[in-house]
């Protein structure tokens, strides 16, 4: 008996030259509000005709997938990585296309992309949890329609591990 097939989703930036795929659910959706992804959304935003990072309130909504569940199907040379500082562990990868921000990835590091919730068309997954709250910007209220919390939940760190077991064992 065959396998069903996994639901392969789609996120594309501004002009449609670049496409990312996903397949099956992510690891879990979340909106950072972090000095970084703060820094790192204020970079890409001044970019030429980019579109905006942050939602509203300040926070960077992104769904967290396994590497070995994500790939670019079109346009790869056209991803370009942005660091907030020389010596971060992490690149704000941006379609040079149309300066859309599509994904945070992490050099040579964790087993997960944090893919910029926006690029998702259609009706994205859903957001789970809002974290890293204590450092929203001052004149912006956190959203209470998830969980938030000010640091790295528990809930997150066992989401991570469970997702880097579940590479280990092949599922």
């Amino acid at each position: 008996m065959s396998e069903p097939a996994k639901h392969i989703t789609t996120a594309r930036c501004s002009c449609g030259s670049v496409e990312l795929e996903a397949t099956g659910a992510p690891i879990l959706g979340a909106a950072c509000y972090c000095d970084d992804c703060q820094a790192g959304a204020r970079q890409i935003e001044a970019l030429p005709d980019a579109l905006p990072v942050r939602d509203p309130d300040g926070g960077t909504a992104y769904l967290l997938y396994r590497k070995d569940r994500f790939r670019c199907s079109k346009g790869d040379q056209l991803l370009q990585g942005h660091k907030i500082r020389e010596t971060s562990p992490t690149s704000r990868v941006v379609a040079a296309c149309c300066n859309s921000a599509m994904f945070l990835r992490f050099d040579g590091g964790p087993h997960w992309v944090s893919v910029y919730r926006a690029r998702f068309e259609g009706d994205a997954p859903p957001l789970q949890m809002r974290i890293n709250t204590k450092f929203k910007p001052e004149n912006g209220d956190v959203p209470s329609d998830v969980p938030g919390y000010s640091t790295f939940p528990l809930r997150f760190v066992a989401k991570l591990v469970a997702a880097k077991i579940a590479m280990l064992l092949r599922r």
